[in-house]
């Protein structure tokens, strides 16, 4: 099928929903032993990569490119190519535990701190017990380490999700890929901590309100200084904005 792109401040996102991205897109590639790799971007990752040539290029060969942040979708509105649908990676990633659980798909979690990936694996257990979950690794890792990378790829995953934190769990990914014959390779920052319990997701009110980026930096006040990035991406996808309008 054709994608359909829309274009954020120089980066690609596939303009789809979330059931046509899963059964058309990645599901049909994972029964074909398809390696496939899968960025959830918001507005900080599209400002950190138009700031670092060589992580743009990394994220811009990925074979998709999802909307994670309500900040992206805005931005395609205002610059008349409005994106169907906010595509997280919690969302994303629970999908594919559902897939995994329903096919007995063999799952490697990487990421994360050590207490953390246990009770993420736990919950992983518990919730999808088809899952074939085949291993878990915590994050504290040296991401050029060749030697965890081939454990892994020898294990012979079909979904890997790496939470490690942008720009690494990118980076960890683009240099590995070589390894593998096959796998779903996605970056879920922080969902680990919150499939783990450490943090808490915002609650449906808060998401419908647009504030879920308000809710986690109550949650973590660390945070503020990462933020300070979004009126930064307001003001340029703006200035776009106005340059579209004249033209």
């Amino acid at each position: 099928m054709s994608e359909k792109l829309v274009e954020i401040l120089t980066i690609p996102f596939i303009d789809t929903n979330m059931d046509e991205f899963i059964h058309q897109m990645i599901l049909p590639r994972i029964r074909n032993q398809e390696k496939t790799f899968v960025v959830t971007a918001n507005p900080e990752i599209v400002e950190y990569a138009n700031e670092h040539q060589d992580y743009k290029d990394i994220i811009t060969k990925a074979d998709y490119i999802t909307p994670d942040g309500i900040g992206i979708i805005m931005a395609s509105k205002w610059l008349n190519q409005p994106l169907q649908e906010r595509i997280t990676g919690f969302d994303l990633m629970n999908e594919l535990f559902s897939i995994a659980n329903e096919q007995a798909l063999k799952v490697y979690l990487l990421g994360a701190e050590e207490s953390v990936i246990e009770k993420a694996a736990s919950k992983v257990h518990q919730q999808y017990p088809g899952i074939n979950l085949i291993g878990y690794h915590h994050g504290y890792v040296d991401i050029e380490d060749e030697t965890l990378a081939q454990s892994i790829a020898d294990l012979e995953p079909d979904i890997i999700l790496t939470a490690l934190g942008f720009p690494r769990q990118e980076k960890w990914t683009s240099l590995h890929y070589p390894l593998f014959k096959k796998g779903l390779f996605m970056g879920v920052g922080g969902s680990f901590d919150v499939l783990a319990g450490k943090v808490n997701r915002a609650p449906l009110l808060w998401q419908k309100m647009r504030l879920e980026w308000l809710y986690r930096l109550i949650q973590e006040p660390s945070r503020w200084k990462r933020m300070l990035v979004l009126p930064v991406f307001v003001f340029k996808v703006r200035r776009k904005r106005r340059k579209l309008q004249r033209s």
